[in-house]
């Protein structure tokens, strides 16, 4: 009964988290309405729209038109933006931005509170939820304080960014030359990595102690978790929040992530928007404006770092990260302090329960090995799942429930073969200290993941010294109790984390499993049968590996349910050859268009190089991009040319690489803007008619080769619009259970100057 009262909890903490409501179209007008934002989606999320685009500059003016029919004075900002995103070698991505900014004015400011999100969309989908979701939000945000009529202490600024997917490239512009972006600010970015869930605030800028305590009080639905923060370090996830952050600004970076297949995807429409997701990002957006729209933003500048999370009912936990490692170390006392009283009491010996702690690593290091290979398990059994961009399934809560159970399959195997060898009471003290070990490790390296282990340890511990204490009549009781923070913390966080995708399972869901398992071992040990007990770690095991089976079976693949599968085609205009380029991995359709490694091509160095294959194709009679020299200067042996570099096919990108065997670059400015990292080349987005302006300052080598002193240029135009696949000599369109994605045609010309 103890065990399913915990299990409980656990369901109760997660449903705590999910949206369900949504406030109809007739709401009152100073509230959210989810159906009135998802009526803005409807009419412009419609089409994909990457910067550059025709239906681009559509959505970019009914964008300007609504914020006009509210009566504000929307500007549009156009600038030249530059990647922040670490390109690790390849070209340094460009582009022509164009931002919609508008304010509402405050009384008396302190500085300005900023709604955020983008509208541009990649080239595969329309772009419902990312960001379309997050565009609707700010635009019926904006109207329901324009109805409200009551004009807040601080500026309100409504930024609505471009090219976010290009690179976050309006962001960057913004934050480089926008006045507006000087001085104090709030951000509250909105994006979405799939299509529902709840709207989790997953991390934030520094010193964020006055940012989380409002979001906190004042957010409706305040879904946070510090661990989120911890693990955006690690993983390579950038939004806008990359390019705010360097400027200053004080962001609170907000998205929901379930249903992650749709992410990126031609589904990415509005027929698939959660509006319970909308309506929840919408609300807490309103608070958060109203209440940092009001206060003096000086204070919410400095202060401490928090860590939180939630806890029902819609509380959210915070306190400072200095206290994570005094936690942690409360926690080991504590579970120190229970082994001396359990060897005093004979229950256990020093001996075995040192055993115990060193056998714990077993299942949770096999926990984290099962985890890491699931989804490559899953990949070999159905290849088609190699096409889904965040490594989810459509129908993914079986696979969840199968990691879960797997965890627990390999926690009472362990414990089966080892219970009577070793001890039960050793080996559940054993998983105690590991507990409590980890929350002390992780307060001093990664303090906002801390309370993942450390709560639920210290509150096992505290429990097994009440229960050694107390009467034998109120053990399970006190017990039960002493495992409610590991039921509202371990398995919600487990379940929370799977929709980042089942590759990153062994990273935390399956641990944190296997080491709530390990605290209720006291009370597993109470129900485990005194024969055939080895029926349980069976039982678990064959519930798993149907748990799997009929993941299989229900997942669709067909046309309602498309996998995304990539492919480029590279013209050289010099020789006339042409490749077509594939994943590293292809799936059977696309693999014959792949054969060998693509590293060293250059046709291949938009694509990342070595991380694609290449086979030969037939050559289309597609236009070679332009090279025209408007000036060329040469001073104390620096060459100073300036050009001008244009698709002539009209393809939405140009790129410029200079050959590093003829010259040195020692500067590259293009389109105005100087690029100081990795100045040997660039890629530049919505590059328009007229083409790129670039201006180069170059050493000529004092081996020239054939060149004759020259420098040689090589120009690229890229079109990533999948739909001019079909035009290309020998392509044959994907089956209806496939879409293109990561679509790329370049035509690649060399120019000896």
């Amino acid at each position: 009964m103890a065990l399913c009262v915990l299990l409980l909890i656990a369901i109760g903490a997660i449903r705590d988290t999910t949206p369900t409501a949504v406030s109809p179209a007739g709401a009152p007008t100073r509230e959210f309405s989810a159906q009135r934002a998802f009526a803005q989606v409807e009419r412009f999320a419609v089409e994909p729209h990457p910067v550059g685009t025709a239906e681009h500059t559509r959505v970019r003016d009914y964008l300007v038109g609504e914020l006009r029919r509210l009566g504000l004075r929307p500007e549009v900002h156009e600038a030249v933006g530059v990647s922040p995103i670490d390109e690790q070698g390849d070209p340094i991505t460009a582009g022509r931005v164009f931002n919609i900014v508008t304010v509402i004015p405050g009384t008396a400011p302190t500085g300005r509170v900023f709604v955020t999100a983008h509208y541009d969309s990649v080239p595969e989908g329309p772009g419902a939820n990312d960001d379309g979701a997050g565009t609707a939000s700010a635009i019926e945000t904006a109207r329901a304080l324009v109805a409200d009529g009551t004009r807040l202490r601080n500026d309100v600024v409504f930024l609505i960014t471009d090219a976010e997917e290009a690179g976050l490239l309006g962001s960057e512009a913004f934050v480089a030359e926008h006045p507006l972006a000087k001085g104090r600010s709030v951000v509250l970015n909105n994006e979405a990595r799939g299509a529902k869930g709840p709207v989790l605030m997953f991390r934030t800028t520094e010193s964020n102690s006055g940012l989380i305590s409002m979001f906190g009080s004042s957010a409706p639905m305040p879904v946070a978790d510090s661990v989120y923060a911890e693990l955006m370090k690690l993983l390579n996830n950038d939004t806008d929040f990359t390019a705010f952050k360097p400027g200053g600004m004080a962001v609170l970076d907000s998205a929901y992530a379930n249903a992650g297949t749709l992410y990126h995807s031609v589904l990415d429409d509005p027929a698939h928007v959660d509006l319970a997701a909308l309506q929840q990002m919408g609300d807490n957006t309103l608070a958060l404006v109203r209440a940092f729209g009001g206060t003096d933003l000086a204070r919410l500048t400095t202060g401490n770092d928090l860590v939180y999370f939630n806890l029902p009912p819609g509380l959210l936990v915070r306190y400072p990260t200095w206290a994570a490692s005094l936690l942690g170390a409360a926690a080991l006392l504590a579970a120190l302090a229970l082994i001396f009283l359990a060897r005093r009491r004979g229950v256990v010996t020093f001996r075995r329960t040192l055993l115990g702690t060193a056998l714990a690593l077993i299942p949770i290091g096999l926990g984290v090995g099962a985890g890491l290979f699931f989804w490559d398990l899953l990949k070999v059994i159905r290849p088609e799942f190699s096409g889904t961009a965040t490594t989810t399934p459509y129908r993914p809560e079986l696979f969840w429930l199968a990691v879960l159970m797997l965890a627990g399959t390999i926690l009472v195997a362990w414990y089966a073969l080892l219970r009577r060898r070793v001890g039960a009471a050793e080996l559940a003290l054993g998983m105690l200290t590991w507990a409590a070990l980890i929350g002390l490790g992780l307060g001093i390296v990664l303090p906002g993941a801390s309370h993942l282990a450390a709560w639920p340890a210290l509150g096992a511990a505290l429990g097994g010294l009440a229960a050694l204490r107390c009467p034998p009549r109120w053990r399970v009781l006190i017990l039960a109790a002493a495992f409610v923070p590991g039921a509202l913390i371990l398995l919600p966080s487990a379940w929370n984390l799977l929709p980042t995708g089942l590759q990153y399972a062994g990273y935390a869901p399956m641990p944190l499993v296997i080491l709530f398992g390990g605290l209720l071992l006291p009370l597993i040990e109470m129900v485990w049968p005194r024969r055939r007990s080895p029926l349980i770690p069976l039982t678990a095991l064959v519930v798993s590996i149907s748990l799997v089976a009929a993941g299989l079976l229900v997942e669709p693949i067909d046309k309602e349910h498309p996998r995304r599968t990539s492919l480029a085609y590279g013209l050289d205009a010099d020789t006339g050859e042409a490749v077509w380029l594939t994943s590293k991995a292809p799936d059977r359709w696309a693999r014959r268009y792949g054969g060998a490694d693509a590293t060293g091509q250059p046709v291949a160095e938009l694509w990342g190089g070595g991380s694609k294959l290449l086979s030969p194709a037939k050559a289309a009679a597609l236009p070679a991009p332009s090279l025209r020299v408007l000036a060329d200067t040469t001073r104390q042996g620096v060459r100073t040319l300036r050009v001008r570099i244009r698709s002539e096919r009209g393809a939405n990108t140009v790129g410029l690489r200079v050959d590093g065997d003829t010259a040195t670059v020692r500067s590259l400015t293009v389109e105005g803007r100087s690029i100081t990292a990795d100045p040997a080349g660039f890629v530049f987005h919505a590059s328009g008619p007229a083409g790129v302006e670039v201006s180069l300052a170059v050493k000529v080598t004092g081996d020239t080769g054939d060149t004759g002193g020259k420098v040689r240029l090589r120009v690229t135009d890229v079109n990533p619009d999948p739909r001019e696949m079909s035009a290309l000599p020998g392509f044959i369109a994907p089956p209806d259970w496939l879409f293109l994605g990561d679509t790329k045609i370049s035509v690649t010309k060399a120019f000896a100057v």
